[in-house]
């Protein structure tokens, strides 16, 4: 084969691979940092949850060496020789099991949430779970396939492997869209009307939307080039990806407590605070009534003072908040937060 036709012909079955694989390595820098923000803000959490952060970034740091041996088996061991680029290398196999471990270990997480927020609700949290376990099911088996097989083009052409893979993916996408929609619908339900807890309550339904919403685009891109696009191997890339984007939403929803928690605090000690703006400063001898404004409601005097009344001690004004603890024994609904 001619040099040119050679690179052609590698660039169209690797390029996309390669640039995928660079992505992957940046989200793991991502999951450090995270991690690392995590271990930092994390003294109020219970010892479980600090385990399962720790075994997930194990796991993504095992899954990049894993990752790493397959690029370098990609572009260095099978440099100039598209017949061994053709073969399926061990290290795919070892990469995709741990990554079927993140995935399973994320969304146990978030089904445990939606537990919570719904109040332990059984059809709500078992029905992803019966997916999950498909799910699993599926992806291993498409693993051992592929390791067995040992040539890409053979795997694609049993329809064993493209069911398996074609289903774990679906069931991904299905698991993803599930938990989004259930999360969205019962923080909806919390709003109380209060500007600050609503704001806070937008922020984490809009988070779970863009989360799952990338996580079921990932997964079916990964079910569309694996059936579609033959002549590459794009797939593999979008393979070695998808547990790093799982991991970083894990962590994303994690660390978003703290700036939640600092961001209610302000805005709670900026409403509590007991200095009132007078509008329009007046003479003791006229005969208007002057305005004072707070920053929660308006009171207009009945008599002219020059002391204006401080509202902000009164103990009847109170502050309804939402908050999702992942701790289920101090599992609270809305409970009022009195500001005095």
């Amino acid at each position: 084969m001619e040099p040119n036709a050679l690179q052609s012909q590698a660039v169209e079955l690797l390029g996309g691979q390669v640039i995928l694989f660079c992505f992957a390595f940046i989200f793991y820098g991502i999951t450090v940092t995270q991690t690392y923000v995590y271990m930092l803000n994390s003294k109020e959490d219970p010892l479980w949850i600090k385990v399962w952060v720790m075994t997930i970034s194990l796991l993504e740091t095992l899954h990049s060496a894993f990752s790493m041996r397959l690029l370098y088996y990609t572009v260095v061991l099978s440099f100039g020789r598209l017949d061994m680029v053709g073969l399926v290398d061990w290290s795919f196999g070892a990469a995709v099991f741990i990554e079927n471990m993140i995935v399973a270990m994320v969304d146990i997480f978030f089904i445990r949430r939606l537990w919570i927020l719904s109040n332990h609700s059984y059809i709500l949290t078992v029905t992803p779970s019966i997916l999950l376990a498909g799910r699993i099911g599926c992806h291993t088996a498409a693993g051992v396939l592929a390791l067995t097989t040992g040539v890409w083009a053979d795997l694609r052409a049993n329809r064993g492997p493209n069911i398996a893979v074609e289903t774990a993916n679906v069931l991904s996408a299905v698991i993803d869209g599930m938990i989004a929609i259930s999360l969205i619908y019962f923080l909806s339900r919390r709003q109380s009307g209060q500007d600050r807890t609503d704001g806070i309550v937008r922020w984490l339904m809009g988070y779970a939307v863009n989360s799952g919403a990338i996580m079921m685009i990932v997964s079916l891109t990964i079910t569309i080039t694996y059936a579609k696009v033959q002549e590459s191997l794009l797939f593999v890339g979008l393979v070695i990806a998808v547990g790093k984007i799982y991991a970083n939403s894990l962590l994303g929803s994690l660390n978003a407590r703290r700036f939640l928690r600092d961001m209610h605090t302000h805005n709670t000690a900026v409403g509590s605070k007991s200095s009132p703006i007078e509008l329009s400063r007046i003479q003791a001898s006229s005969t208007q009534r002057p305005i004072e404004i707070y920053r929660e409601k308006t009171q207009i005097t009945d008599h002219i003072s020059s002391h204006p009344v401080d509202m902000s001690d009164d103990s009847r004004w109170e502050l309804h908040t939402t908050t999702i603890d992942d701790d289920d024994s101090s599992h609270r609904k809305e409970k009022p937060l009195t500001t005095a």
